[in-house]
């Protein structure tokens, strides 16, 4: 039987639009690859910024989301080290604080190699709507 977690990271028709796919998910943890394909990259050759930013922010959800209660995002920045071009991007999540309505993530994203590319940090509001009640109603 397919958890609720599970439900959820499969009802994110955005992060499958990407190519990213769930590796590990538990409570406050997630990790998360994306392989590098041609329409990943910007004007420079790059992976574009904002591609980075929505790897972090799918295991950013998912970890967020991973004690069954809805967790909406409130604030979000990334910081960006290193250009990639090919290859595989990981990203993983830790929670760093959890609150009955606000919880705290960092999560870095890694290359192929281990290289540090990118750290995003965000913070959540955790609702009153628990993810089985969110996915019954879709």
């Amino acid at each position: 039987m397919m958890s609720i977690i599970d439900k959820f990271i499969k009802a994110d028709s955005y992060a499958r639009h990407l190519g990213v796919e769930v590796l590990e998910a538990s409570k406050g943890y997630a990790k998360a690859k994306l392989a590098i394909r041609a329409h990943h990259l910007n004007s420079a050759g790059t992976v574009h910024g904002g591609v980075i930013f929505s790897l972090a922010d799918v295991v950013f959800s998912v970890a967020s989301n991973s004690h069954g209660t809805l967790a909406m995002a409130v604030n979000a920045s990334i910081s960006f080290f290193k250009a990639v071009s090919r290859g595989v991007l990981y990203a993983e999540a830790k929670e760093v604080s959890l609150n009955p309505r606000l919880a705290t993530y960092l999560i870095s994203v890694r290359n192929d190699n281990g290289e540090k590319i990118a750290l995003f940090q965000g913070m959540v509001y955790r609702k009153k709507t628990t993810l089985k009640d969110l996915l019954n109603q879709k």
